[in-house]
């Protein structure tokens, strides 16, 4: 089924999940680099073995992007929130929700309900890892898995909109100054001037370390996050 979101692949506890069609892209990229990652990590497994594992691997990856998400729902849904649809993207997840909470607590909760749950999955991870023979399929994945929930637990914690650390910047701020308009500014800000610095230090990367792909990739994702900060201040 086609929406605005994208295709709408299944439903889960009644919410709707959706694929954009920029998830193929990083799918493939993410797939690419695992596979290659693992024929340089274990070069005693076969070909199949290292590719099998990188798309094994991207889709639990992006099966964690989608429990981060649905830490988010949940949450909202407690509070009697509405939660439209969820969307999986290039630049990873999305819980559609349908309204603002009404009061900053609520706002905080639901923020960071993502983060706490990505945190207990890199938990998960590494006990499979731990308690698992070292140098197996399962263990490198796992070992993986736990790694890129724990990044993305932190990274989503930076006080700046539209990441999760925005969320929980403008509940306080919202809870300070009483001023929910006020409040989502000083995210936005706060989200554009780290977007600002992604970009600075990709464009350092690139020329300094001579490496253009990471470089960029920073530069990228910082003019994402500007925009999607500045889609919020508009709001």
């Amino acid at each position: 089924m086609e929406s605005e979101s994208g295709t709408r692949i299944v439903r889960i506890l009644g919410i709707p999940i959706y694929l954009h069609s920029s998830w193929f892209i990083i799918f493939a990229l993410i797939t690419l680099s695992l596979g290659t990652q693992f024929s340089a990590q274990y070069p005693n497994w076969s070909s199949s073995q290292h590719w099998a594992l990188g798309i094994i691997t991207s889709l639990f990856f992006f099966a964690s992007v989608l429990v981060h998400e649905l830490g988010h729902s949940l949450v909202a849904r407690h509070y009697k929130i509405p939660v439209a649809s969820i969307t999986l993207f290039i630049f990873g997840g999305l819980a559609k929700i349908s309204r603002d909470p009404e009061r900053p607590g609520q706002e905080f909760n639901i923020a960071i309900a993502g983060p706490i749950t990505s945190f207990v999955l890199a938990g998960a991870f590494g006990l499979v890892y731990y308690t698992t023979p070292a140098g197996g399929m399962l263990s490198a994945s796992s070992l993986l898995l736990s790694q890129i929930n724990l990044v993305l637990g932190l990274f989503n914690l930076v006080p700046g909109s539209p990441l999760d650390g925005g969320r929980i910047l403008r509940s306080i701020a919202w809870r300070i100054t009483r001023d929910f308009t006020k409040a989502t500014r000083i995210a936005a800000l706060s989200g554009q001037t780290f977007a600002y610095l992604l970009m600075i230090i990709g464009i350092y990367q690139g020329m300094s370390a001579k490496n253009w792909v990471g470089g960029l990739w920073l530069v990228f994702i910082g003019w994402f996050l500007k925009s999607a900060a500045r889609k919020v201040m508009r709001r």
